[in-house]
């Protein structure tokens, strides 16, 4: 019902006048070409957000120079290796001879008197030792000699002692063996043993007194025989002591020379090393003096030939590659210490568009060589 009623209100709007027709035709084609422009505007509008502006090329301000290149291309720059190399020579020099310690002034110490004096002592203490037992060797020897000479006369004269008392003992013991047969009495028997024991002890008592006398005889033989080597062996050790105790006071006298020689001789050449350090530590600080100036020569002549490139490009600016860092152009004492973060004396230089004329000032540097002071 819907549709059909649709339809019929259709029907009669088709069915309208032609010129009425015609201007809803024209209205829809304005239209549709309204649309079309629209679209263009805004697709170039998107098309020109999209591309970038062209850059605006423009000539570069800024030059850059590799310094290391023209510093080597300078022609006092072997002066300047010859220079570096001599101020390591003469700080290792300057090293090894302040590692030694300075010259002292000491006063040599005194030497002991007793190692000399117990020397002696133990040399006249074996003298006498050696000497001593070299008089008794000879005392034996002479007593030995002695002995031998007179053992016979020893023995002759204990044979006669025997022989005084040899009859009267016999006699005893014959009647004390037949004291049956001679019918003997107790009492006579015992008086006859007490006479017997006292013949043999009063011929023993000859016999080691005798004895005893010769052993005097010869110990006193033995004495007399070396006493004049004894007194004269006590004079020579006396003088062999004195001799001593001098050669001791002199080896204690040359030691202590030794020992001051020794001692001057350190400080002298202590004194000699100090005076080369010296010497090399002026040598070194006119060879930094030497290497300063020429360093700035160099620098100078490059930044002469570089200024000439600079107005021929009109640059404001030249700047070099590696540029010295700030923390090498502050004072040493306020200059970080050595290690992996401290900057380097030279830094790497950052550049986006400066022009590189390395090549113009080595030409320049060649072409025209600055003049050698």
């Amino acid at each position: 019902m819907a549709d059909a009623e649709k339809g019929q209100g259709a029907a009669p709007a088709e069915a309208g006048p032609p010129s009425r027709r015609k201007k809803r035709i024209l209205i829809g084609a304005a239209f549709a070409i309204l649309l079309v422009c629209l679209g263009a505007v805004l697709t170039r509008q998107a098309l020109q957000r999209q591309t970038p502006p062209a850059a605006t090329q423009t000539a570069s301000e800024t030059g850059v120079v590799r310094l290391q290149e023209l510093v080597q291309a300078h022609p006092a720059y072997g002066d300047l290796q010859k220079l570096l190399q001599e101020r390591t020579e003469l700080k290792a020099r300057l090293q090894e001879s302040t590692a030694l310690p300075a010259p002292l002034a000491v006063q040599p110490p005194e030497i002991e008197q007793k190692p000399f004096d117990d020397s002696v002592w133990q040399k006249n203490a074996q003298d006498v030792i050696g000497r001593r037992a070299e008089l008794e060797r000879a005392q034996k020897k002479a007593a030995a000699d002695y002995k031998a000479s007179t053992e016979e006369d020893y023995k002759a004269r204990r044979d006669a002692i025997n022989a005084e008392y040899l009859n009267a003992i016999l006699n005893i013991k014959l009647k004390l063996d037949n004291r049956e047969a001679m019918g003997l009495s107790d009492e006579t028997v015992a008086k006859l043993n007490a006479d017997l024991d006292d013949l043999e002890a009063e011929r023993g008592g000859r016999q080691i007194a005798l004895y005893r006398d010769w052993q005097q005889e010869i110990a006193g033989y033995a004495k007399a025989s070396v006493e004049k080597d004894f007194a004269a062996s006590h004079e020579n050790l006396e003088k062999l002591q004195a001799q001593r105790q001098t050669e001791a006071a002199k080896a204690q006298s040359e030691a202590q020379q030794r020992d001051i020689a020794a001692i001057s001789e350190q400080m002298q050449a202590s004194a000699a090393r100090q005076q080369q350090a010296l010497a090399t530590q002026d040598a070194l600080e006119e060879n930094e003096q030497k290497i300063l100036a020429l360093e700035s020569k160099i620098l100078n002549d490059i930044a002469s030939k570089a200024a000439k490139v600079a107005i021929l490009h009109h640059f404001t600016l030249i700047v070099c590659d590696p540029a010295r860092s700030l923390a090498s152009l502050l004072p040493d004492d306020f200059r970080p210490a050595a290690g992996p973060d401290v900057p380097e004396k030279y830094v790497k230089t950052v550049s986006v568009d400066a022009t590189d004329v390395t090549d113009e000032v080595l030409d320049e540097l060649e072409s025209d060589p600055p003049a050698n002071d």
